[in-house]
């Protein structure tokens, strides 16, 4: 796979460019099909279907992490033109009209977005085929892992043949350095930080967030070393780091991503 449609950082694994908001994967699964992870903004549609088309293999599965529209604003749309089932946390659901659907939500580190919510059309409702409530396997070989805290029903799938987890949320990749969601964009912070020490102890060494680089190896214990940290007090120092992190956040997710971007091999620099 090459450029313009995605770059693949790990065999099996297609990071996708032409998206915008989270970071969108695709995963070879070993039926011979495909998964994806999360769908960036609504208007990422027309990049993952080309991508799709391009690796040519059928798409069983899109896996959400998360209910937040940065990372599920095209999944309506992929769902509508693949006929492939939407998978989600079942804290992120509801049923609607006697159907399950996807809660619609904006983070609360997108101000200006959740601003304009309240004066756009909603949009349209994702139907969930499968909403999970507890760990197991959703498609061959991948794994869900409930990691809510983030918001109710945050997931992490493993793929177990891969060595590599897709975490949404669970963490923020900078550069290759591993941070977490600020305290007040979580819907429930303590629980949020206990999801981090649970999964460190489940986690395989590649790491494929939501937001910045993957890690291809070291994610394991890079995860586990930032579980163990308590959360810092705010200070001067602290408030500037988060303003110049969270400046960094929004500029990356309202552009649309490019490919060739640096993936962190390891812990060392």
């Amino acid at each position: 796979m090459t450029a313009p449609f995605a770059e693949e950082p790990l065999p099996g694994v297609w990071w996708l460019a032409g998206t915008r908001g989270s970071n969108v994967f695709v995963v070879a699964i070993p039926s011979g099909g495909v998964a994806l992870v999360d769908t960036g903004f609504a208007d990422s549609s027309p990049a993952i279907l080309r991508a799709l088309e391009s690796i040519g293999r059928p798409l069983e599965g899109i896996l959400l992490t998360h209910r937040h529209r940065d990372h599920t604003g095209a999944a309506a749309a992929v769902a509508s033109a693949t006929g492939a089932p939407v998978i989600a946390g079942a804290g992120d659901c509801r049923l609607r009209n006697g159907r399950l659907v996807l809660r619609s939500g904006i983070g609360r580190s997108h101000p200006l977005r959740l601003a304009a919510a309240f004066v756009r059309r909603r949009p349209a409702p994702v139907p969930v085929a499968l909403a999970v409530e507890a760990p197991q396997e959703v498609l061959p070989g991948i794994r869900a892992i409930p990691t809510p805290g983030h918001t109710p029903g945050s997931l992490c799938f493993i793929a177990d043949h891969l060595g590599a987890a897709f975490v949404g949320d669970l963490v923020i990749s900078h550069g290759g350095e591993l941070t977490r969601s600020l305290r007040w964009a979580n819907h429930d912070d303590a629980r949020y930080l206990q999801s981090i020490a649970e999964f460190a102890r489940l986690a395989p060494p590649a790491g494929f967030p939501g937001h910045g680089v993957p890690l291809l190896t070291g994610f394991d214990t890079a995860l586990a070393a930032l579980a163990a940290l308590p959360r810092r007090p705010l200070t001067p120092r602290t408030a500037l780091e988060r303003a110049r992190r969270l400046a960094a956040f929004a500029s990356g997710f309202a552009a649309r991503r490019r490919p060739a971007r640096k993936v962190k091999e390891s812990e060392s620099p």
